[in-house]
């Protein structure tokens, strides 16, 4: 990453998930990189393994301490309110994070000069009718989370064009990865509590686009450094879709459990939730040079051996 080099990187929601995951490979890289996070759903835990990263506890909302901070050349906006449930019975809370604070990251970026490389989101599409789903297929968003990412995507293209910032939006399916909270890691921590029950929220049916933390660090690399991807919009997914059913069946075939643990399903999902998340990801193996390598039951067995949940005798792992 000789294009990084010497350079000053701020990562907004560095103690996140992907934060985390992130900042460790830039620091690994032996880059000069700044975490700026407020804590409120990030963990100093993921700062603490990142001892090589400078910390600063702040808030997006908080212009005057963004502006306030040393000169970045590179800026990965990560810091957002990610809860779809959340968002819908907290909505004015939800735009103030990832639309207003976006704007102060953005203002941020344009008093520094800083390339910038935004996180956005499956849900500015809502429910697609084209699958898989093009960049181009436009915004439907669903969610009040949807639609604050939608108002983070159109003031990243009006600093882009207006005041000639370099920036690179980035679609993120559905990441996965130690350190997730997710529907991976519900199942995983239901059946370590319960290895008899596994209650899936929703008809189970929903489906999901599911992409490794690793595939999305080096994505989030090459779209901070590559020329040709500036001014560009990026799904990032594996490109297949997965029934939440099917994962669960898959986690009990990794576990032993299958026909043993038996499967429910509440029938009922939250406000916002979205049925198929399935990206057409053509443009990003195309423009920026990226394909995801890391399938979804080989991680899953690794997660699994990991938390040390096997059950039996299993052959495949």
């Amino acid at each position: 990453m000789a294009e990084l080099k010497d350079k000053r990187i701020l990562v907004t929601g560095g103690a996140g998930f992907i934060g985390f995951h992130l900042c460790k490979k830039l620091t690994d890289l032996g880059l000069n990189v700044t975490i700026y996070d407020n804590l409120s759903s990030g963990k100093m835990k993921n700062v603490k393994d990142v001892p090589k990263a400078k910390f600063v506890k702040g808030d997006i909302l908080d212009l005057k301490k963004l502006c306030n901070m040393d000169k970045t050349d590179v800026t990965f906006h990560l810091a957002a309110q990610v809860v779809v449930p959340y968002s819908m019975e907290n909505p004015t809370e939800d735009f103030e994070t990832n639309a207003r604070g976006t704007l102060n990251v953005l203002e941020k970026a344009r008093k520094d000069d800083s390339r910038l490389v935004f996180a956005s989101s499956a849900a500015v599409y809502g429910n697609p009718t084209q699958m898989p789903t093009p960049e181009s297929y436009g915004f439907h968003p669903f969610s009040c989370y949807g639609l604050s990412k939608v108002v983070g995507e159109e003031y990243c293209q009006i600093y882009s064009s207006q005041y000639g910032l370099d920036i690179t939006i980035l679609r993120f399916a559905n990441v996965y990865g130690s350190r997730c909270h997710g529907v991976i890691s519900d199942f995983l921590d239901k059946l370590t509590k319960n290895p008899n029950k596994l209650e899936i929220i929703g008809t189970g049916q929903q489906s999901r686009d599911f992409v490794n933390i690793s595939d999305i660090v080096e994505a989030l690399i090459l779209a901070g450094t590559k020329e040709n991807t500036v001014g560009q919009t990026f799904n990032l997914g594996f490109g297949k879709t997965t029934k939440i059913i099917d994962l669960a069946h898959m986690i009990l075939r990794i576990l032993n459990l299958s026909g043993k643990t038996v499967v429910t399903t509440t029938d009922v999902s939250w406000q916002g939730d979205i049925n198929t998340i399935w990206f057409n990801i053509d443009t990003a193996k195309k423009e920026l040079g990226w394909t995801p390598k890391i399938t979804l039951e080989n991680h899953l067995k690794k997660l699994i051996a990991e938390r040390k949940m096997l059950h039996g005798d299993n052959d495949s792992l």
